[in-house]
């Protein structure tokens, strides 16, 4: 009986063992992907959802990917941000912006960190939205400067 329960016990452990190993890979095969999104330097943006707001930055979850990251309050230069631990949430001095548990906002990658395996986000605006879509489509000023007539 007490070779079955060891036979038993050495089962477990190596199942617990293939299944670590598995969410070890997942992950860093997502932290690849990430880095692919950074070196291309035109990263993607995703959908994301603030699950704790603390004093360093906002703890996000991207639903589409199954990954959590920080934005970290330095990467927040709009405004200066205080933390309000009784309602935790983030408050811009001067624009009085919030942000607290579940609001929706668009990231994308900013900093991966295989070591510590970390993944740090900024903010997407729209402003850097249309910055990037003006750059792919010049208009007739563009052409103007260009010497080339718009039609």
């Amino acid at each position: 009986m007490s070779s079955m329960a060891s036979v038993a016990e050495h089962l477990s452990i190596t199942e617990r063992n293939a299944a670590e190993a598995e969410i070890d890979s997942v992950k860093m095969k997502k932290m690849e992907f990430f880095q692919r999104q950074l070196d291309a330097r035109d990263p993607q943006v995703f959908q994301a959802i603030v699950l704790d707001v603390r004093n360093y930055g906002l703890l996000i979850e991207l639903p589409e990917v199954l990954l959590t990251g920080l934005v970290h309050i330095s990467s927040l230069t709009d405004d200066f941000y205080t933390f309000e631990p009784a309602r935790r949430r983030l408050i811009g001095r001067q624009s009085r912006r919030q942000f607290a548990l579940g609001d929706q906002l668009r990231v994308f990658v900013a900093r991966v960190d295989t070591f510590k395996r970390q993944i740090d986000f900024t903010l997407a605006t729209e402003t850097g939205a249309k910055k990037r879509e003006n750059k792919a489509k010049p208009g007739p000023a563009h052409a103007r400067r260009h010497g080339r007539r718009s039609r």
